[in-house]
C-alpha cells in the first residue's frame, strides 16, 4: 500500500506493510505548469532503487510459472530476474538439456536491478532459460522464460518497380515487374495496388525468388509480376507495390497511360472505300 504527502517544498511517498513485491525503482519529479496545462518535467526526474529482503523469498514475485520471450536478432533481449536482496548470487540456467550458460559481460550480462541481458540474440539461445538465486542456506528458481528466436531484418526491404511500358495502346499487352531485395532468412512479402482491382485486374500475378550478391553480401531478392493482357482504359492509373517484412514496408510506384486502339491496315481501308 502507498501513500503521498504533499508538503510545501516537497513530496513524501510512504510504503505501508511493504512486501518483496514493492522491490524496484521509484522516482519523482517536479510538474511545469503554465496558464492552462501542466506537465512532468523529464530533465529533473529523480531515481533510486529500493529492495525490500526477505530470506524466504529471493525473487520479486510473479503470477507467471512460464513467460514467453522474444530473442530478436535486432535488439538485445533482458530476463528479469530481479532479486529482492543486493547480496543474492544470482546464475543462469537452461532447463532441457540442464546447462549452466556463461555470464562474461559480453555475450551476456547481469544487473541485480534488471536482471539478465543478452547482447547478442542467437538461435542456440532459444528456449527454457530460468535464473537460479542464493543467499545464506537458501535456493530459489525464478519464473521460467520461454525464448523464442526471431530473425529480425535490420531494415525494411528495398523495392524497385518497372513497367514494361510507359504507354500502351488498348488491346496490347503490358506487364509490370516489383522487385524487393532484403536478408536471406527473413521473409518479404509484395502485395499490389492498380487500377482495376476491383474488377479482377489484372488477373494473372507470376512470382519468383532468387538469391543474389549485392555490395559483397549475400542477399534474396522478391519478385513479382503483374500480367495486363489487352489492356483497357480502366488500366491507367498508377501502380503501388509494397513490400513488407518484420521491420516495416516499403512502397514504390510507377504510372502507365492507355492510349485508344492503333487503327488496322483493313479497317483504314474499308473506311477509304466508303
Amino acid at each position: 500500500m502507498v501513500r503521498i504527502k504533499q508538503f510545501g517544498r516537497f513530496s513524501q511517498l510512504l510504503v505501508v506493510n511493504s512486501t518483496t513485491a514493492d522491490t524496484g525503482e521509484y522516482s519523482c519529479w517536479p510538474r511545469q505548469c503554465d496558464r492552462s496545462d501542466c506537465g512532468k518535467d523529464e530533465e529533473r526526474t529523480a531515481r533510486t532503487f529500493v529492495f525490500f529482503s526477505d530470506p524466504q523469498e529471493l525473487f520479486v514475485p510473479s503470477d507467471d510459472y512460464y513467460e514467453v520471450v522474444q530473442l530478436r536478432s535486432d535488439r538485445p533481449t533482458t530476463l528479469p530476474c530481479q532479486v529482492t536482496t543486493p547480496l543474492a548470487k544470482v546464475t543462469l540456467h537452461r532447463e532441457f538439456p540442464p546447462e549452466d550458460l556463461p555470464v562474461n559481460g559480453i555475450e551476456i550480462s547481469y544487473d541485480l536491478k534488471k536482471g539478465f541481458t543478452i547482447h547478442h540474440p542467437k538461435p542456440s539461445l532459444s528456449g527454457s532459460l530460468f535464473c537460479m538465486a542464493s543467499y545464506q542456506n537458501v535456493r530459489q528458481i525464478s519464473t521460467k522464460y520461454m525464448l523464442i528466436y526471431i530473425n529480425y531484418p535490420r531494415a525494411p526491404p528495398v523495392a524497385t518497380v518497372k513497367a514494361s511500358v510507359s504507354s500502351v495502346h488498348a488491346g496490347d499487352n503490358f506487364n509490370v515487374t516489383c522487385t524487393a531485395v532484403g536478408e536471406p532468412e527473413v521473409d518479404t512479402e509484395i502485395t499490389w495496388e492498380y487500377p482495376g482491382q476491383e474488377i479482377g485486374r489484372p488477373p494473372y500475378i507470376q512470382e519468383s525468388t532468387d538469391v543474389v550478391r549485392s555490395g559483397g553480401h549475400m542477399q534474396k531478392e522478391w519478385v513479382s509480376v503483374l500480367l495486363v493482357d489487352g489492356a483497357r482504359a480502366v488500366d491507367e492509373g498508377v501502380y503501388t507495390c509494397s513490400a513488407q517484412n518484420l521491420q516495416g514496408t516499403t512502397d514504390v510506384t510507377t504510372r502507365v497511360k492507355v492510349l485508344p486502339a492503333l487503327q488496322t491496315q483493313r479497317g483504314r481501308q474499308s473506311r477509304g472505300r466508303q
